[in-house]
C-alpha cells in the first residue's frame, strides 16, 4: 500500500475504480473522513484516487483522472461546509483550517452539492454518491440557517445517485462490490445507511414512517420538529425504520442507518498504515493537523444525545470502543513516527470517558428509542465504569517512547462526578495544566433546551476537582466552556449563568454562539419557536443584537466587555447589577458605544 492515495494520473496506469471529492485538503491521516473511506477501499481490493479542494470554477478540476470504473464520491470535507466558511453571526471567516496555510475561499458553499453537480455535468452516466458530515445532516429537508430559509434533500439538489450517510466504511465496500459486480446503483438500495430517489415509474414504500414533506414544513413551521424527532427516534440501526419524504413531485427514501462497526473492525481502520502527515505536494501546513497529529481515536459514537450536536445524526448513540491492544500497538507506531515529541495530544473521541461504556443487555439496546441514555436521567441499563479507560491510559503512560498522554477531547462532568478515582488518576497525569469540560449553560430551563444535565453535577464536579488538584499538590484550572444564543436562552437565563460563573469563579476561555446547524433538535426548536420534543414555546435569540448581548454578559469579568454588558443590563431591565460590591456584575461606567460593522455576507 502506498504512503498515499494517488492525487495525480501520472501517479496511476489505467482508469481508476473510485474517485474521491473533497473540500479538504489531502491529509492521510484518521481524523480525516475522506482519507478514512479512501484507505478502507484500497484496503478492500479496489484502486481509490483523490481530488482534494478542486475548482468548482473549472469542470475539469474534476477530470484529474478521468471517468473511474465504478463511481465518484463526493464529500464537502470534515465539516459542512456553511459551517466552515461562516461565524455564527454569519460572516466570512478568516481562516480555514483544512487549507493549506489556512487559506480561506478554496472550497465553495454547500460544497458537496456544487461538486456533484459539478461532476454529473462532465461525466454524465458515473454513478455520483454522497458522503461525509455534509450529506448526512442535509439529507432531509432542513433549515438552512445561512440563507434563512428551509432547504430540500441534498440529494435532490445534487442530482446524485444516492447518499451515504454516517462513517460509511462497510456501507460503501458494499456498494463498491455490488458495483464491480455489474450491477447498478439501483441495486443498492436496500442497503442500510443509503438514501435513494425514487423514479417517476417507481412505488413509494409502504414499510416505512412518512415524514412530513418539504411542502408541509414550509406551510407549519412546527412539522420541522416532527421531522426532527423521528430522525433521531429511528436512529436505531436494529429497530429503526425507514423514512419517506415528499419534495413536490419528487421523494426521497432513506434507509434505517447502517450498524456501527464492531471492535475489531474499528480496529482494523485505525491501524492501516496512516503516515499521519499532509499531502507533500502541499508547500504551507494544514492547521487542523497540529491538534490532532499525535492524538489517538478509541471511541467513536455518543450516548449523550445533546439537542444542539451534530454527532448522533453521524456517528450515532451506540458507543463503540477499540480494543487496549489495538490502541497500544498504534502508540508504538506513533512513538516511532519522525517529529514525535513523546506526548500523545488526545486519547478519545466524542467524549473521552464514554470508553467501553454503554448498555448492559444487548437485547434492549436493539429496541431502545431513548434519544440519551444518560440525559435527564441515566438510564439503570447504561453501566459506567472507568476502569477500563484508566487501565488503557495507565498502560499508554508505560508505553516505550511515551512521556505524557493527555485528554484533550473533553469528558462528561455527569459520568465522572462519581469517580473521586477517576478524576485523580486525570488530573495526576493527563491534564496540561487546563482541563475543559462543557456544562454549557447554569439555568435549568436551558439546559433541559440543550438536552444537557442540571447544573449541580457540574458544581460537584468543580469541587471535586479543585479539592483533588489540592490534595496532590498541582495548580490545575478548570475551563469551562458556555453557550449562548441557543433556544431557550433569554435574558434571565443569560444573568443567571452570568451570576453563576461569578459564584464559582469560571472565567471560560471561550463562549459559543450557538449555531443552528441542519436538522439537529435545536434547530428545529430554532426554526419553529416551540421546543422539539415538549411542543411549547420556547425562547429563541433571533437578532444579533440579542445575541451579542448574551456573549457579551459572559465576558462580564473583562474591563473591555463592561460597556456592553451595563448597556444589556440595562436593556434587560437589570440595571441593579450594575455597581460595586459582591452582588453586582460590573462598575458603573460611561455609555456603551457600538463596535464597526465587521465583514458581512
Amino acid at each position: 500500500m502506498s504512503r498515499f492515495l494517488p492525487i495525480s494520473a501520472a501517479e496511476v496506469q489505467g482508469p481508476l475504480d473510485i474517485v474521491i471529492l473533497s473540500g479538504d485538503a489531502y491529509v492521510d491521516h484518521p481524523a480525516w473522513g475522506a482519507s478514512v473511506i479512501g484507505r478502507w477501499l484500497q484496503h478492500s481490493g479496489y484502486s481509490v484516487g483523490i481530488i482534494a479542494q478542486p475548482d468548482w470554477r473549472d469542470p475539469e478540476s474534476v477530470a484529474v483522472f478521468g471517468k473511474p470504473r465504478l463511481f465518484f464520491g463526493v464529500t464537502g470535507g470534515n465539516m459542512d461546509s456553511m459551517v466552515n466558511r461562516y461565524t455564527a453571526a454569519r460572516r466570512y471567516r478568516s481562516e480555514d483550517a483544512y487549507s493549506p496555510g489556512g487559506e480561506a475561499g478554496l472550497r465553495p458553499d454547500r460544497a458537496s452539492m456544487i461538486y456533484a453537480q459539478l461532476v454529473r455535468r462532465r461525466f454524465g452516466g458515473v454513478p455520483v454518491i454522497l458522503g461525509g458530515i455534509e450529506a448526512s445532516l442535509r439529507r432531509l429537508v432542513h433549515f438552512d440557517y445561512w440563507s434563512n430559509k428551509l432547504r430540500g434533500s441534498i440529494l435532490l439538489d445534487a442530482k446524485a445517485d444516492l447518499l451515504v450517510f454516517g462513517m460509511a466504511e462497510r456501507t460503501l465496500v458494499e456498494v463498491a462490490d455490488r458495483l464491480a459486480a455489474g450491477k447498478g446503483v439501483e441495486a443498492c438500495r436496500d442497503l442500510p445507511g443509503v438514501m435513494w430517489a425514487p423514479g417517476a415509474k417507481d412505488r413509494l414504500p409502504d414499510d416505512g414512517i412518512t415524514l412530513p414533506s418539504l411542502e408541509a414544513c414550509q406551510a407549519d413551521p412546527r412539522a420541522m420538529n416532527t421531522v426532527a424527532a423521528v430522525m433521531v427516534r429511528e436512529s436505531n440501526p436494529f429497530s429503526g425504520k425507514r423514512l419517506v419524504q415528499v419534495h413536490g413531485s419528487r421523494a426521497v427514501v432513506c434507509n434505517p442507518p447502517a450498524e456501527a462497526l464492531s471492535p475489531s473492525e474499528l480496529d482494523a481502520v485505525y491501524e492501516l498504515p496512516w503516515t499521519r502527515l499532509a499531502h507533500p505536494s502541499y508547500a504551507k501546513a494544514i492547521p487542523a493537523l497540529a491538534s490532532v497529529k499525535d492524538s489517538i481515536t478509541v471511541n467513536r459514537g455518543c450516548a449523550g444525545g445533546c439537542n444542539f450536536c451534530a454527532l448522533t445524526a453521524h456517528q450515532g448513540r451506540a458507543v463503540v470502543s477499540r480494543t487496549p491492544e489495538s490502541v497500544l500497538r498504534e502508540a508504538r507506531v506513533l512513538a516511532k513516527a519522525k517529529g514525535f515529541n513523546g506526548t500523545i495530544s488526545d486519547v478519545g473521541g466524542p467524549s473521552a470517558n464514554m470508553y467501553r461504556m454503554g448498555c448492559d443487555s444487548p437485547e434492549a439496546a436493539k429496541k431502545c428509542k431513548r434519544r440519551s441514555c444518560i440525559v435527564p436521567n441515566r438510564c439503570p441499563r447504561y453501566k459506567v465504569d472507568h476502569g477500563p479507560l484508566m487501565s488503557l491510559l495507565a498502560d499508554l503512560r508505560k508505553s516505550p517512547g511515551v512521556k505524557h498522554v493527555y485528554i484533550n477531547s473533553g469528558i462528561r462532568h455527569d459520568l465522572a462526578v462519581d469517580d473521586p478515582l477517576f478524576v485523580e488518576t486525570l488530573a495526576r497525569h493527563h491534564v496540561q495544566g487546563q482541563l475543559s469540560v462543557a456544562p454549557e449553560h447554569a439555568a435549568l430551563e436551558s439546559l433541559v433546551a440543550m438536552g444537557k444535565p442540571a447544573v449541580e453535577s457540574f458544581t460537584r464536579f468543580v469541587e471535586l476537582f479543585r479539592e483533588t488538584n489540592k490534595r496532590i499538590g498541582k495548580q490545575q484550572f478548570m475551563v469551562p466552556y458556555f453557550l449562548c444564543g441557543h433556544p431557550g436562552v433569554g435574558p434571565q437565563e443569560t444573568v443567571e449563568l452570568a451570576l453563576y460563573m461569578k459564584e464559582q469563579d469560571l472565567r471560560p476561555r471561550q463562549v459559543q454562539l450557538y449555531l443552528p446547524t441542519p436538522s439537529t433538535p435545536s434547530t428545529s426548536a430554532w426554526y419553529s419557536g416551540f421546543d422539539t420534543w415538549s411542543g411549547k414555546p420556547v425562547y429563541v435569540a433571533r437578532s444579533d443584537k440579542e445575541r451579542e448581548r448574551q456573549r457579551a454578559m459572559l465576558f462580564y469579568w473583562k474591563r473591555e466587555s463592561w460597556p456592553a454588558v451595563r448597556e444589556a443590563l440595562t436593556a434587560w431591565g437589570r440595571a441593579d447589577l450594575i455597581g460595586r460590591g459582591a452582588s453586582k456584575l460590573v462598575p458603573p461606567g460611561p455609555a456603551y458605544v457600538p463596535k464597526a460593522p465587521g465583514r458581512g455576507r
